[in-house]
């Protein structure tokens, strides 16, 4: 009875003592908490903190995440509960200043309405967040993707700079090229998104109310403007520049290389002005070897100007290098296959490239840079002669900005220039948010072996394709489509008949090879999740049976062997 009163009482005081912990001390420690998410899903970068102390009035989040649609897959599932963790983290680092709302939105319901109204995403369930702040338009993004979760701190981040900022920031351009009706599109956008200011191709200087110039085919400029872009950029301004071997938008120009050369090798960059880009695997079979369309695996995924892009078409490009004694960092956003070679543009059409290095098509430079002018120009004093940090990203191309409009090849394309005029004007605590490098698990053994997969499936399946593109135009044109009535009768046409045999085996015979290319791929992939998967139910296994035998082994043991 006396150990039964003595336990209570023990228990008692025990409890007492945790609930005086609770009620004084706690509220006194500083808020700890542990993140043990293989993404770091509940906390926030050190990057982002600065972006939220700038809040100054609240604004609403609302986070719409259906769970219910059959069209939702788990993955998706998953990821979805990933952002909500991070939405949250938002929400508790901002100190009030950030109102997250989570709503699944039931169809037909109110909620559904004003998802929808807003522009949300519902093609697999809606995945979205919109933003509002009294005053301001609402923000949207229409739908996060798991293939953007290394940049979900920066999507979110921002949105909210968009919030704070909403006044379209200013973007200078100066071209020398008359871009035309082919560019018509891209200029649209530029104007719907920026407050553009178009300098004259003649300008001697850059306007100090612009921060960041987009730069088209310098060569066709002249000295003093070279020299006004040369200032521009050792005084801190932000360059996106595009200039190529050959240009499809001024075939007359006679472009001259000795008056541009000089500024490239002040950021410490070549690029040969009588070479372009031939590419065996990403060349678009309908057009010239040297016009080229670069899939997913050919961009930095990890970087912001390639955010929402699958493709990017560019032609006739050029080749980027880090000369050997510079210091600048280069990091390639765009880059070729490597079965592709640098050809003089006459051979382009005429030679097969061979295997060898990859090619850097697009680059973001940073880092310390020199004058190209130290002596100044036209008798004018000489001007800044070095930076320590410069940021200037480079295209080797200027086809990018002339397609075809309203194709999905300009809209991805139009898409990588304002992603890069975005993040280059979009101020230091949003470009300070880095992506998470460490999201993507891909191994380099994998990446190699895809991309030697991928060669061998080429070098096979190319003669296949081109078949098969024949053979398509070809019953396309025997056999055009009617009006049917009721019932429609089975042309059985000797030479339809066999177009229609070839047509349904060539992509079966491109499968079987496809399977046979990528099988060790498969394999290893296979090895990998299995590596990945099984250790931890076989370490749970094994400890329950090592605690299963210790405990028989303790019950079977009589109680004198303990004495």
């Amino acid at each position: 009875m006396r150990s039964l009163l003595r336990a209570g009482m023990t228990l008692s005081v025990i409890l007492l003592l945790f609930l005086a912990f609770n009620l004084v001390w706690a509220v006194k420690l500083p808020d700890l908490r542990w993140d043990v998410s293989q993404q770091k899903n509940n906390t926030l970068s050190p990057a982002v903190r600065p972006l939220l102390r700038q809040l100054d009035s609240p604004l609403s989040l609302y986070f719409f995440n259906s769970s219910k649609p059959a069209l939702k897959s788990g993955p998706l599932k998953s990821y979805g509960k990933r952002v909500e963790a991070k939405l949250k983290a938002f929400e508790h680092a901002a100190n009030g200043m950030i109102n997250l709302h989570i709503i699944d939105p039931a169809p037909f319901s109110e909620d559904d309405y004003k998802a929808r109204l807003y522009g949300l995403d519902d093609k697999h369930g809606f995945l979205g967040l919109i933003g509002t702040r009294d005053g301001q338009a609402a923000q949207r993004i229409a739908s996060f993707s798991p293939d953007r979760e290394h940049l979900l701190e920066y999507e979110i981040s921002h949105l909210i700079n968009q919030l704070l900022h909403p006044e379209p920031p200013v973007i200078g351009l100066l071209s020398g090229l008359s871009t035309g009706e082919s560019a018509e599109p891209l200029m649209q956008e530029l104007h719907r998104h920026f407050d553009l200011i178009e300098l004259d191709s003649s300008a001697d200087h850059v306007p100090s109310s612009i921060k960041t110039l987009m730069l088209v085919h310098p060569r066709m400029l002249s000295e003093p403007t070279l020299y006004a872009v040369d200032q521009f950029v050792l005084g801190g301004g932000k360059l996106l520049m595009f200039i190529d071997p050959l240009s499809e938008l001024d075939s007359q120009a006679v472009p001259s290389a000795a008056r541009l050369d000089g500024l490239l090798a002040g950021w410490g960059i070549a690029m040969p002005s009588d070479k372009v880009v031939v590419d065996s695997t990403y060349a678009t079979p309908e057009h010239h070897p040297a016009s080229l369309t670069l899939p997913r695996q050919a961009m930095n995924a990890s970087d912001v100007s390639t955010w929402k892009l699958q493709t990017v078409t560019v032609s006739n490009s050029g080749a980027l290098s880090r000369l050997k004694k510079s210091r600048i960092t280069l990091t390639p956003l765009l880059q070729s296959s490597r079965q592709s070679a640098l050809l003089d543009p006459g051979l382009a059409g005429s030679k097969t490239a061979k295997r060898g290095e990859r090619h850097v098509i697009a680059a973001r430079i940073e880092g310390p840079a020199y004058s190209a002018f130290p002596d100044g120009i036209s008798g004018r004093p000489p001007g800044l002669q070095k930076a320590e940090q410069i940021h200037v990203v480079v295209v080797a191309d200027t086809d990018l900005l002339n397609e075809a409009s309203g194709s999905s090849a300009q809209n991805s394309n139009s898409l990588f220039v304002l992603n890069t005029l975005d993040n280059l004007v979009a101020p230091e605590v949003l470009t300070n948010i880095r992506p998470h490098a460490g999201v993507s698990h891909s191994l380099r053994v994998l990446e190699g072996m895809r991309e030697v997969a991928a060669q061998a499936y080429q070098d096979q399946a190319g003669d296949l394709e081109r078949r098969l593109a024949l053979t398509e135009k070809e019953w396309e044109r025997l056999n055009p489509p009617v009006t049917a009535l009721g019932t429609e009768e089975i042309d059985t046409n000797t030479q339809l008949q066999a177009l229609n045999k070839e047509r349904l085996r060539l992509p079966i015979e491109l499968h079987t090879l496809n399977v046979g290319a990528y099988a060790a791929v498969h394999r290893l992939e296979r090895n990998v999740k299995l590596l990945v998967i099984v250790p931890v139910p076989a370490l749970l296994c094994l400890i329950a049976w090592a605690l299963y035998q210790w405990r028989h082994r303790r019950r079977s043991t009589p109680a004198g062997a303990y004495d």
